[in-house]
């Protein structure tokens, strides 16, 4: 299969304003020296339609609570018009309310999710979700993973596999967001933590291990609001695909046909 690249793009007019109507075949990009076909340009402005992972497995004991209280925070701070789906990966994954805008459905099925057995899925939950819920045209695909510090209980993964799994989130432009809570049932490898670290490092998301589960409301509402706000200054770069050339360059340039435009080009689309 032919390897894809990404990139971020702000196009602009002489008096600083964006321009949002461009389309991929305005758009030249060149690795290195070498111009390279572009697949795909699609701006930002769609909403962001977010996946809200919900460890609720063996880790989670007398938590319940300020789990709940957590989600409640997030679903209620949200600006309304973002798609979100709730699942739980705990012992199994399951789709509690599949997405939607609708916050009362999310509330409800938020007050409802209850402990379960089993170790958490956490990477078979993305791979799983991304797969059947996502038809890979989002704009801005998210996932917002809770979990506890009890084991990681999805199938083995050695390197290649999970590489390729990471390119894959990256190609598709994906961002994760990961909180961790204490639990009783800590795991000595803390393997669900390492991989959150390198995967919300990876694809521009934020991560924090919280010290106590009372702590959850606060930092929900706070990524709510951040979220919120990133989206409404970076919705007007376009994500730009590309096939990039065999052997690949690290160098990257990006310029579009139309007449005054001037474009500024991003790696990724990082929130701080």
């Amino acid at each position: 299969a032919q390897d894809l690249g990404l990139v971020y793009v702000f196009a602009m007019n002489q008096t600083g304003q964006p321009i949002t109507d461009l389309t991929s075949e305005e758009f030249s990009i060149a690795e290195g020296e070498t111009q390279v076909k572009v697949v795909s340009a699609q701006i930002g402005t769609e909403p962001m339609k977010i996946a809200l992972l919900v460890d609720n497995g063996a880790g989670l004991d007398d938590q319940i609570n300020p789990l709940r209280d957590g989600l409640v925070a997030f679903l209620e701070t949200l600006p309304p018009q973002h798609l979100v789906g709730l699942f739980t990966i705990g012992g199994q994954i399951q789709r509690r309310v599949d997405f939607t805008t609708d916050r009362a459905e999310l509330l409800a099925a938020a007050r409802a999710v209850f402990p379960d057995r089993g170790n958490a899925r956490y990477l078979d939950g993305i791979r799983e979700t991304l797969d059947r819920g996502f038809d890979g045209d989002e704009a801005w695909p998210v996932f917002v993973a809770i979990l506890t510090d009890s084991p990681e209980g999805s199938a083995n993964m050695n390197d290649p596999r999970y590489n390729r799994f990471v390119g894959s989130l990256v190609s598709a432009g994906v961002t994760i967001h990961a909180v961790h809570i204490p639990s009783r049932q800590r795991s000595a490898s803390n393997l669900s933590q390492n991989y959150s670290i390198h995967l919300t490092g990876t694809t521009g998301g934020r991560y924090a291990a919280l010290t106590a589960p009372t702590g959850l409301q606060d930092y929900m509402t706070k990524l709510a609001t951040d979220m919120g706000a990133f989206y409404d200054g970076a919705s007007p770069l376009y994500r730009v695909i590309y096939e990039r050339p065999d052997p690949p360059e690290d160098r990257v340039s990006v310029s579009v046909e139309r007449q005054a435009v001037e474009v500024y080009l991003f790696g990724d689309r990082h929130m701080p």
